[in-house]
């Protein structure tokens, strides 16, 4: 354990004194907010521009429209016989049409229009939508107010006979935080982890480390280290974002943490993390170049990502088969069985079978990344086929 921990530390310093790490750590929070910043901005700024449409109105109708219509759009009422497209044309605006009288009963309209400005055509739309059930409520004798109660859907109160079948948004929110968290920290460390024993392999560094402490504690060490390394990477960037949420959110984060049940989502984000990590680790093992190692990773990339096959099933029956399945199979239950927490009252049995599962099979993956990483880093000229790792995998440790 003792050379695991020299091992976790100098993965840690080697990085931490890494220039590409250091300007990863400040450029992905500052992508990340130009992504949601700026559409935030660019909608903010796309002020809708002003639509101008000529109107013949016969109906006597023109001024109910306007109401009905955003403040973008203007009506310009022209006299029956006009030159409209003229004045369309003259006047640059965006079409025009006419409300005549039959456009109660038929409820069809023509719309000439000199732009493709689609925002004002759907207002418009809607407006004269609103403007025909209003037309022929009056002429059926139906007051808005009557026709309002009769089409009034049903307001149906879903309360819980018992407390814990109540969804927990707040328990929700935070185990959804907490299922991207644990991916991230998956797909960044354990991407590293890859391209770092690829990168030593190729430098023969493997040879002079393995010369010294055992396979199984060279792999746990960097295993630790890039954990570790994750975590400080999340701790820097919820330092800024935290601040940010709370202030233009007002998200009560300390009562969001309270309500719910850390110790189950930790158990579970760190025994998927453990699981992938050697899956991911054991890959680099048995490449001989970044750039096979590179091709490879989607392969490995793709079974944690099993889980979002799931969401659907497990947010609209939380309780049904398939989510029970998902939070049990090892390969999804690290996500699953965060977000069921958050949704419904999960069996005490399920988080104990499930857990049990996951940590069981974290635990055989590790012995088995061990036993090809073994053989793996000492290999070098070529990737190793499917069968040579199953036949590394039936070595007996020395």
């Amino acid at each position: 354990m003792r050379n695991t921990w020299k091992i976790a530390r100098w993965e840690i310093l080697r990085n931490l004194t890494n220039k590409q790490f250091i300007i990863g750590l400040l450029i992905t929070p500052l992508i990340m907010a130009l992504f949601i910043v700026v559409p935030a901005l660019l909608e903010r700024w796309n002020q809708p521009s002003a639509i101008t449409y000529c109107i013949v109105d016969e109906l006597g109708a023109a001024e109910t429209l306007r109401e009905l219509l955003p403040a973008n759009i203007v009506l310009v009422e022209e006299e029956a016989g006009a030159d409209l497209p003229k004045l369309v044309r003259e006047s640059k605006a965006s079409g025009y049409f006419i409300l005549d009288e039959n456009f109660a009963e038929s409820g069809q309209l023509d719309l000439f229009y000199n732009g493709t400005n689609s925002q004002g055509s759907s207002a418009l739309r809607q407006a004269l939508t609103a403007l025909l059930q209003n037309l022929r409520l009056t002429l059926s004798g139906v007051s808005p107010e009557q026709f309002a109660f009769l089409t009034a859907p049903v307001q149906m109160n879903q309360i819980p006979l018992k407390e814990e079948l109540e969804p927990q948004t707040m328990h929700l929110v935070v185990s959804s935080v907490f299922t991207i968290l644990v991916f991230f920290l998956i797909f960044t460390s354990g991407t590293m982890l890859m391209q770092s024993a690829t990168q030593e392999k190729r430098d023969r560094m493997a040879e002079v480390v393995l010369s010294s402490i055992r396979p199984g504690e060279l792999m746990q060490g960097k295993i630790l280290g890039q954990f570790l390394l994750g975590l400080i990477q999340l701790g820097f960037w919820l330092a800024l974002g935290l601040p940010i949420v709370v202030y233009f959110l007002e998200f009560p984060i300390l009562e969001a943490l309270r309500a719910v049940n850390l110790p189950v989502i930790l158990c579970f984000g760190l025994g998927g993390y453990l699981l992938f990590s050697a899956l991911f680790v054991g890959l680099g093992a048995t490449m001989e170049d970044l750039q096979s190692a590179g091709n490879a990773q989607g392969l490995v990339i793709m079974l944690p990502m099993l889980a979002f096959l799931f969401i659907g099933p497990v947010f609209t029956n939380p309780d049904g088969s398939i989510a029970v399945f998902a939070s049990l199979f090892p390969f999804t239950s690290s996500a699953v069985m965060m977000l069921r927490s958050g949704l419904t009252a999960v069996p005490l049995w399920q988080m104990l079978v499930s857990g049990a599962l996951l940590l069981i099979t974290a635990y055989i993956t590790m012995r088995a990344a061990a036993k090809i990483f073994r053989v793996g880093m000492l290999m070098y000229g070529k990737n190793a086929t499917p069968k040579e790792v199953l036949r590394w995998l039936r070595y007996k440790e020395s």
